[in-house]
């Protein structure tokens, strides 16, 4: 090997010898101390601490990729990141549609007898992933009660479309009285309308 020699320092006579190496992994072993100066970052030992954390106190899913620490403390790459943030943002974002509502003409008959009327409507959903929509049809059976008076509000709760930036609308039917021939209600009364004469009113 190369050998050089320093010069004498204040008469001591001290010499420094330096033996070359060819071998890379000698040179390493001169300089570091063992065969490879990076054992202390990727050994595969029992017990590693990070940043304080001891191994053997978390639940690791432990594997040879120098960088999956960095998945423990919440980081998932560049594009992992990013999805997360977008995300919590279109959460944050949300917000609840207002109502959607729809006059629903009944007959006195149905209101007197009770009946169940089929609504059809067209709707957009929201896929699982939170992204995705598409376009459903749905029918909604609306039970009406006898009785009920005119102006009470059936609600279907978030039956409206879903986007990633809206919670779904609730739709709303409100009963509304078609008009009948005879009779006309008025409160919880039925009134029988009759045109009549005047002689008929004198008459009897």
């Amino acid at each position: 090997g190369l050998k050089t020699g320093g010069g004498s320092s204040g008469g001591s006579g001290n010499t420094f010898h330096y033996t070359f190496h060819r071998d890379p992994h000698a040179i390493f072993a001169s300089f570091f101390g063992g065969s490879n100066p990076f054992d202390i970052f990727f050994a595969s030992s029992h017990s590693h601490v990070f940043n304080g954390f001891d191994q053997e106190d978390m639940d690791i899913d432990n594997n040879d990729d120098p960088f999956s620490a960095f998945s423990w403390f919440g980081f998932n790459g560049i594009n992992g990141g990013h999805r997360w943030h977008q995300e919590s943002l279109h959460t944050q974002r949300k917000v609840r549609d207002p109502p959607v509502v729809h006059e629903l003409k009944v007959s006195l008959e149905e209101i007197y007898h009770g009946s169940t009327k089929r609504m059809k409507i067209t709707r957009r959903r929201l896929s699982a992933d939170g992204w995705t929509m598409w376009t459903e049809d749905k029918i909604l059976n609306i039970v009406i009660k006898g009785g009920w008076k005119e102006g009470t509000k059936i609600t279907f709760p978030k039956e409206g479309d879903a986007t990633p930036d809206n919670i779904p609308a609730d739709i709303i039917f409100i009963l509304k009285d078609k008009p009948h021939l005879h009779f006309k209600r008025d409160g919880t009364n039925v009134v029988y309308i009759a045109n009549i004469s005047l002689k008929e009113v004198s008459i009897g």
